[in-house]
Formats: structure tokens, sequence, C-alpha cells
């Protein structure tokens, strides 16, 4: 379910480009291909019968420069965000619903795993999906595997390409905790050195720039 509580806004730009039945139908392909990619039932590990997604200001909320926040099933989406986006608003808003679906469906190892896998496992799902943001900054980029985001989701790509289904293992194991050591037990090297096997697959970019757009 999509809901935009912005409606009512002069030339709302997710209105005009979007729409919520675009939006609900994206939320229903980006959970699918969520669970799918993770080797999960309908309702995955968490349980949850239904996702809600809310398009909304975020300025009441003292939060203005947040793109998106999850809670549970709940998705928040700023609108704005979304109404200044400088490019193709329905590209980026489907990038938005890939990742924030892989916030509300991924284990946290019970809060214990580092928010940069969590986010990078996020914008894994946006990447494999094909909805990354053309500023990422190029596969490579990075000064550690957990940095988040983007260079931790190329990271995992890497990771992946190494044994077909290693993102849907990593998660499965942090149901209940999280240790670097599942990286040994699901690639038989310690992440650092797997990090370090990756940066010498590609010419030294050095350190991503700043993210500005596209989470």
């Amino acid at each position: 379910m999509v809901f935009d509580t912005t409606a009512a806004t002069p030339e709302n730009r997710f209105e005009r480009d979007v729409g919520t039945k675009y939006g609900a139908d994206a939320l229903l392909n980006a959970t699918e291909f969520v669970l799918n990619t993770f080797g999960q039932s309908e309702t995955g590990g968490r349980g949850y019968c239904s996702v809600v997604l809310v398009v909304e200001s975020f300025r009441a909320n003292r939060i203005p420069f947040a793109i998106t926040t999850t809670n549970g099933s709940q998705i928040l989406v700023n609108a704005d965000y979304l109404q200044p986006f400088p490019g193709n608003l329905t590209v980026e808003f489907t990038g938005i619903v890939y990742f924030t679906s892989g916030l509300v469906w991924e284990w946290t190892g019970n809060g214990s795993a580092p928010a940069g896998l969590l986010t990078g496992i996020a914008d894994y799902m946006r990447l494999t999906a094909g909805w990354e943001y053309q500023g990422w900054p190029p596969r490579g980029s990075g000064l550690r595997w957990d940095e988040g985001y983007e260079i931790t989701a190329n990271f995992l790509e890497y990771c992946e390409g190494l044994r077909k289904g290693f993102v849907s293992y990593l998660n499965a194991m942090m149901i209940d905790s999280y240790s670097d050591a599942y990286f040994v037990t699901l690639l038989g090297k310690p992440v650092d050195e797997l990090w370090a096997d990756y940066k010498s697959e590609y010419p030294s970019p050095g350190p991503a720039p700043a993210p500005t757009f596209g989470h």
C-alpha cells in the first residue's frame, strides 16, 4: 500500500511523475525481488503481512535531510527530497523502493550487524534489480568494506560472484547474531582479505565522493 499525504501540495511532483498506483506496483515488485533474493517465503522471515509506504514531508519531523526512514514494515519517503530531485523521478523513486524494501526484510543480527553492511545489502537490492543511481561511484571505490550503501553493495556483488547465493546465506546467518567470521564460513577468507581482493580487481579510483542523491 502506498499513500501520499502531500497530494494537496501545488504542483506535487510525486503525484504528477509517479503516482500511488505506480508506487504500489513498484513496492510489490520490490518486495517479491527482495524475498526471492533472500530465498524467503511470501511473508519472509519477519512475517509481515503487508508493507506500507507513505510519502510525506519530513520537515515537521525535524529530519529534513533524510531521504527515507523505515520502522518495521512501514516506509516513509521524504516528499521534500522527491520534489526538487534533478532527474527522472520515477527511476529514483523505484530505486528508493528497492533500497528500503531491503531494509524492511533483511535480518540485523539482533542489532549487532554493522550499519554499513545493512545499508549495503539494501543498496545491493537496488543494484541487482537494475535501479542503481547513475551518480554512484565506480566499482572499487571506498576505503572500507563496511562503508555502507553503494560502496558495500558493489563489494557484496563481488562476493556473490564468488559464491552464488552468498547474500542470501549471509542474511540467513544474521537472524540472531552477526560476526565477521561469517565471511570465512561462506567464502573461506576473512572479510578484509576479500575486500583487498575486490579492490585489486579495479583501477584505484580513490575514496568515494561525498554522497548527494541516490540512496
